[in-house]
């Protein structure tokens, strides 16, 4: 999900710039879990604040988000690839 933004935030970027933008995004939210403060304590508790930031941190969590955001750059590559083939034939 978080590739799918930054793809549509900056469309003519490079697949691998938005890679690196969706890691670090990812990695960012996922290292704040280690932050406690009341207010954010309370944001966490909340729908929203449990649905963007979570609530615990987790090293698997870290592996996850990789393991999408390959996912989503490879796909992005092929379909690439696709539309490239498809433009030099018409």
């Amino acid at each position: 999900m978080v590739f799918i933004v930054w793809g549509i935030v900056f469309p003519r970027k490079p697949v691998l710039q938005i890679l690196v933008f969706t890691l670090a995004t990812s990695y960012c939210v996922e290292v704040c879990k280690l932050y406690r403060t009341e207010w954010l304590n309370d944001f966490r508790n909340s729908t929203m604040g449990h649905l963007l930031l979570g609530s615990t941190f987790s090293w698997q969590n870290l592996i996850t988000y990789t393991i999408g955001a390959v996912i989503g750059a490879l796909a992005e590559r092929v379909l690439l690839s696709f539309q490239a083939k498809s433009d030099i034939r018409s």
